[in-house]
């Protein structure tokens, strides 16, 4: 139906409401979190691609037949919803880390559109501060803005905002001569876009009254605190600098700190070497009643590789002495491990997501694109990266840098991938960036060699046959746990290039604490299984003993995520500087 010439015009708020309600009603079928009420609180305005309601989305037939003909029509009684979300559970492994990043209904991965917008949301903010820079570096009117020139400034600006509305174009104003109680210089080269004034835009900013815009100019509360303090002689607007962030999801920061937890090595059977592992399923049992009751609960829990201990290779090099007589047995034991460490990591609450990266024994010392397949059969991409509250998460198959030959294409095109993805997050301008793997990409040096570590790892007592006790001088060098120089080189020298500000790994059976030349942390946990105490492991300030680690991330809403060279700090360091890092070691409950 066609409005006359005298209707009123419809507001964008107004013609919103029936789309939150078809999203709304959407997300009530597929069990997924209802949308507020509200759309100015709202943090998914935006649609993933995947979503029906989504223009790119595919729709399935069960999808096509809800959504036909006519969505308002669908009618869900609260049984029917419940049982709806009974049987749309949180996705959790395969069903999770799929298309090369992590799926979970409280970490709303960016669509391409919302990718779109925040760059362009980007490069206007730098164009933004560069145009405050030139203010405050350059001349005008032969005078360098200085000082109370600054307060001065800022003043007229704000004065400009507030008649913008009334007074018509400041551009026009400021040529006509009309505006000389504003601007001292007709010749002024801050213009401003036209503030053209509507009965529509009357009608949505009234009924955003919580909205982050300030009269119809469209700048929002965090541009005006970034202008403050490019002034710092003007005292800067108190506003949430997290509220405005929702239009893009996890891209932006939506609060000022988050945490999430690593585990690494739940390495089910290792104890018993397979014969049981109810031993490494009780560790796991416990990690994840000290999860669910951490308030606020964690953003995600990475578990560091190493899921469990059967992978038929091991067993292959012995010779079978163990008593495993086939590698169809070692399959099928494997299978029978990944299912429980499954079902036990299911009571992981539901709130908090979950991402699986593979170790040695989940693809072999030397993997290969059938134990790489076996692997993403039970749980997904082995390697992906995911967004979370402004920084850039990137897990990694990096057991390929240990030996790359037995799926080189795979090692090459993770390789390629990874630099993808690290420039991608830079251009997003991330607060900080993360790297997860199996594999310490060093121990204690980032140049170290072999030849370089002499310590060793007792094997563990638990291994201790009844008839003999184990021989403290046989067990694991430090050069097994250390990747290979020539391949450690590749990685670093991407993240130095991109400024990540630390990795985390396991695969060590113990913690130490390491750090590059560069400011990046090294930070390797102990594990959910048998402890290993290396003879050469420096000095360590934290407990080594079977545990969690919880990572504490602090944004800093004043800085973006750009690179900074210190050179207060010998060596200097060269990280993003959108934020800090605390992480804490926690000794599992007894």
């Amino acid at each position: 139906m066609t409005a006359t010439s005298n209707s009123a015009p419809v507001s964008v708020h107004r013609r919103n409401d029936s789309k939150y309600a078809q999203i709304d009603l959407w997300n009530r079928i597929t069990g997924e979190p209802s949308l507020s009420s509200s759309p100015s609180t709202n943090s998914s305005f935006l649609l993933s691609d995947r979503h029906p309601l989504s223009r790119s989305a595919p729709v399935s037939p069960r999808h096509a037949e809800v959504l036909s003909p006519k969505i308002e029509d669908v009618k869900v009684t609260e049984a029917e919803d419940v049982q709806l979300k009974k049987e749309q559970p949180v996705p959790r492994y395969a069903a999770a880390q799929y298309g090369r990043t992590l799926h979970h209904p409280k970490l709303k991965q960016p669509t391409s559109d919302q990718e779109t917008g925040h760059l362009r949301m980007l490069a206007e903010k730098r164009q933004l501060n560069c145009s405050a820079r030139d203010v405050s570096l350059g001349e005008h009117g032969g005078v360098n803005i200085t000082g109370q020139s600054h307060q001065e400034l800022v003043s007229k600006l704000s004065k400009a905002l507030l008649l913008g509305s009334s007074n018509g174009n400041l551009h026009e104003m400021s040529k006509s001569g009309n505006s000389d109680d504003i601007f001292s210089s007709p010749t002024s080269t801050l213009f401003f876009p036209d503030p053209s004034f509507s009965n529509e835009t009357e009608e949505f900013n009234s009924a955003n009254q919580n909205d982050d815009f300030l009269g119809t100019c469209g700048l929002t509360c965090t541009e005006i605190q970034q202008h403050s303090q490019q002034f710092p002689e003007v005292a800067p607007i108190q506003t949430c600098y997290f509220s405005e962030n929702r239009t893009y999801g996890e891209l932006e920061p939506q609060t000022p700190s988050h945490s999430f937890v690593v585990c690494s090595d739940t390495q089910l059977g290792i104890s018993s070497k397979n014969r049981e592992w109810e031993t490494e399923l009780e560790y796991s049992r416990r990690a994840i009643r000290m999860i669910n009751v951490m308030d606020p609960p964690p953003k995600f829990v990475c578990v560091c590789g190493d899921l469990i201990d059967m992978e038929y290779t091991f067993e292959e090099r012995k010779g079978y002495k163990d008593g495993f007589g086939s590698k169809e047995e070692c399959d099928e034991i494997q299978d029978r491990q990944n299912k429980d460490f499954q079902d036990v990591w299911r009571g992981l609450r539901e709130d908090v997501a979950i991402c699986c990266l593979c170790g040695n024994h989940d693809v072999g010392n030397r993997p290969t694109p059938s134990s790489i397949q076996r692997y993403k059969d039970a749980f997904g991409d082995e390697y992906l990266a995911f967004w979370v509250n402004g920084t850039y998460n990137i897990v990694l198959n990096n057991v390929l840098f240990v030996d790359p030959s037995g799926a080189r294409e795979i090692f090459d095109k993770q390789l390629v991938w990874l630099e993808e993805r690290l420039k991608y997050a830079q251009e997003h301008d991330a607060k900080m960036i993360f790297v997860f793997g199996h594999h310490p990409w060093f121990l204690y040096d980032e140049n170290e060699n072999p030849d370089d570590l002499h310590g060793l790892s007792p094997y563990p007592e638990e291994w201790q046959d009844e008839s003999k006790s184990i021989d403290k001088n046989t067990g694991f060098l430090d050069a097994y746990f250390s990747i290979p120089k020539s391949y450690r080189d590749l990685a670093l020298a991407l993240f130095k290039k991109y400024g990540v500000n630390a990795s985390f790994c396991g695969h060590f059976h113990q913690n130490v604490i390491s750090k590059t030349s560069w400011g990046m942390e090294n930070i390797i946990t102990a594990p959910l299984s048998v402890v290993f105490e290396s003879s050469g492991k420096p000095p360590q300030y934290e407990h080594n003993g079977r545990g969690i680690r919880i990572v504490n991330v602090n944004l800093e809403p004043e800085q973006g995520g750009e690179l900074i060279t210190s050179g207060e700090r010998n060596p200097p360091e060269q990280v993003r500087r959108g934020g800090t890092i605390s992480h804490l070691f926690v000794p599992l409950e007894s």
